[in-house]
């Protein structure tokens, strides 16, 4: 097997791979088209031009990818990770690659290794990450309600405030927005402060998939100040809460649930059928929340971490 770095122009190939496989890890590729999964590409971290996907060739044909995505500012490096069906033999070689290219990558001494591995994955994934020494460190729920089924009955807008479509394309708005996203998780496990820059490259490319803005804030009237927001997108009739926060000296005001209620409503507007989102299970408020509103978990995601020491 020839492993190689691959970049946008070889999308076909990504997507080829991508879509044999099927659900996996803790993303959820948009893979209906391959312009679907280019506009998914134009977020900074997985933009293949910058070099973080390498690919598993055998006899010309794409038959797995390993991708590194750099979080070193929480000391972390994330290696996705899948083969097409039938092809598991090869899941240690691109595990191996994707390890040797986060250590090249990393800047600092010590840092850790995490892969994401899907209960509905095959054992085989498991047995390759266990074999380099890898071990459970975070458990993550994936949550699913069909529209039919969806319960927003609490959480209304306070007097005074309003629920608006945040403008991403103006570069105030999206600094507020990037403060507010960073205060609220800043801290919380696995979660990786964004740059303006970042934020404004991957809600562009929401938007473009969407067809409408991708965040929605709740807003002071008179004072104008942003207090909480919520990262929707949509997909083949799957409409995702991404990320639903409250600025921390805001919280205990019920504004999380007028804020979660207001992004599944847009995204009801837009055609979804069913909703769906992920959350930390070791998150009872979070999924408080959701479990009220019908959601319930129809997977998990495993993290598998490995402490690395450069030499």
């Amino acid at each position: 097997m020839l492993i190689r770095t691959v970049s946008r122009s070889e999308v076909g190939d990504l997507h080829s791979i991508l879509r044999s496989v099927g659900p996996h890890g803790h993303r959820e590729w948009a893979v209906e088209s391959k312009s679907s999964l280019l506009a998914t590409l134009d977020n900074p971290r997985l933009d293949p031009d910058l070099g973080g996907w390498s690919v598993g060739f055998e006899n010309g044909l794409a038959i797995g990818y390993s991708l590194v995505e750099s979080e070193l500012n929480i000391g972390r490096m994330i290696v996705g990770l899948a083969v097409l069906p039938g092809r598991e033999d090869a899941l240690s070689d691109l595990l191996e690659e994707g390890v040797k290219r986060a250590i090249k990558v990393a800047e600092t001494e010590r840092f850790e290794i995490h892969v994401a591995v899907r209960d509905t994955e095959e054992r085989s994934v498991v047995d390759a990450l266990e074999a380099k020494g890898f071990e459970v460190v975070r458990t993550v729920l994936k949550m699913r309600v069909d529209v039919a089924d969806v319960e927003l009955n609490e959480g209304e807008v306070p007097t005074g405030s309003m629920i608006r479509d945040a403008n991403m394309a103006d570069s105030g708005e999206a600094f507020v927005v990037t403060n507010l996203h960073n205060a609220c998780f800043t801290g919380s496990w696995g979660f990786s402060p964004n740059t303006v820059d970042e934020i404004i490259g991957r809600t562009a490319a929401d938007a473009a998939r969407n067809g409408f803005s991708p965040i929605v804030v709740l807003e002071d009237e008179t004072e104008g100040v942003v207090s909480a927001y919520n990262w929707i997108t949509l997909n083949e009739g799957d409409g995702r809460v991404e990320m639903v926060g409250v600025h921390p000296s805001m919280r205990g005001r019920r504004l999380g649930w007028a804020i979660f209620n207001a992004g599944v409503e847009r995204l009801i507007e837009h055609g979804a059928t069913t909703l769906s989102l992920d959350v930390d299970s070791q998150n009872p408020p979070a999924r408080r929340i959701y479990e009220s509103a019908g959601y319930r978990t129809y997977s998990e995601v495993n993290y598998f971490g490995l402490e690395m020491v450069k030499d």
